[in-house]
Formats: C-alpha cells, sequence, structure tokens
C-alpha cells in the first residue's frame, strides 16, 4: 500500500496528462481499516479534483516535459489552462519515497489565446491562493511551493478565480452533508470496523 505521499505523487502522475477518472485501486473496506492514514488524503485529491474536473474535461493535454527536478505538463481549453508541477527528485528512505516541499521556478509554455490570461491563481484542497508569475515570450512563468503536487490555473477572463472559491466551498458543504469522517472521526472509523467485521464471509 502507498504512503499518503506516494499516493497523491501516484494520482499527479495520471491527472497532469490529463486522464478523466481516477480509480482507487486499493479502496475497499479491508483497506480502509488497515490503512486509515489513506482515507484523508483520498478525500483531499478528490477534493481538488472535483475543482479541477471542468477544465480537465474539457481540455486537452497540451505540452508535457522534464524540467531538471521537475516534471510539468499543462491541460488547455476554452475555459483556460491547467499547469501541473510534480516534483520527481523524492528519494528513498527505508523502502519508502519521501517529499519535502520545496518552491518551485518553472515556465510553461502558452497555447495563443492565453498569452495574457486575465488570472492566474494556485489551487488546492485546502482551496485557491495567489501565486507569483510573470508573463515573458509566450510563456508562463511561475513560483510556487510545492510538496508533492502544485496546481496552477490560467484564465481568459476574469471572474474564474470567484467561481473556482464558489466551488470549493460546494464541495466542503457536500462533504460535510455525509456526517461521516472516519479519517478524524474514531467513533466514524469504528462504524467502518464494524461495517468490515459484519460483511465478512
Amino acid at each position: 500500500s502507498p504512503t499518503p505521499e506516494e499516493l497523491r505523487a501516484q494520482a499527479y502522475h495520471a491527472l497532469g496528462a490529463r486522464i478523466t477518472s481516477l480509480y482507487w485501486f486499493n479502496l475497499s473496506l479491508d483497506s480502509l481499516t488497515r490503512y486509515r492514514d489513506l482515507i484523508e488524503p483520498i478525500n483531499r485529491v478528490n477534493r481538488e479534483v472535483r475543482l479541477m474536473s471542468p477544465l480537465l474535461l474539457s481540455g486537452d493535454a497540451y505540452e508535457r516535459r522534464r524540467d531538471g527536478e521537475w516534471a510539468l505538463s499543462s491541460v488547455t481549453g476554452p475555459d483556460g489552462g491547467l499547469f501541473f508541477i510534480h516534483d520527481v527528485a523524492y528519494k528513498p528512505v527505508n523502502r519508502r519515497f519521501k517529499f519535502t516541499e520545496r518552491e518551485a521556478k518553472v515556465y510553461f509554455k502558452l497555447p495563443p489565446y492565453l498569452r495574457t490570461p486575465a488570472e492566474v491563481f494556485r489551487f488546492d484542497a485546502d482551496g485557491v491562493h495567489d501565486v507569483a508569475f510573470a508573463l515573458e515570450d509566450s510563456r508562463l512563468i511561475v513560483e510556487s511551493p510545492v510538496y508533492v503536487a502544485s496546481m496552477i490555473v490560467a484564465a481568459p477572463r476574469s471572474g474564474t478565480r470567484d467561481r473556482w472559491e464558489r466551488r470549493w466551498n460546494e464541495v466542503l458543504r457536500h462533504e460535510a452533508s455525509f456526517d461521516f469522517d472516519p479519517a478524524t472521526n474514531s467513533e466514524d472509523f469504528e462504524t467502518l470496523r464494524r461495517l468490515k467485521v459484519a460483511l465478512e464471509p
């Protein structure tokens, strides 16, 4: 079973290539109760996927390349571009890959309609954030903190960031509506354990 960091790395290797669905191959009651530390990382990636899904589904893979310790890729479409920075300088420690948060300064090629974006921002499961950027020679240059992976949005029209912030709040409300959080609530986790036992042959 992957560590939380390895799980995120695997997910973003695929998402950066513009997959349109993500199958958690080990998502079962047995694995959830055995590896409780993976529940929250899965929740976080799922939340990020729900945020970016309109751009993933309406766009297409645009660029993919290696820049030293970073794997860079982008998905662009009529509503903007998704730009992925993936840390590939992880080190094996005791048979596990270890990551550290680092600052990346990288550039991405921009399609003609995005060469003067109205908005550029970073996002993750905790919301929408400012990001340092510059535009130069049809390129988007960004400076961003990266812990396993970082995602940037360039939008051709203003108002996109506000829509993403509203969608993020909607996703949080949807998650809270279940009133079930086995990742952090021990009583909910015990419910999972009891269900697993009840379903065992």
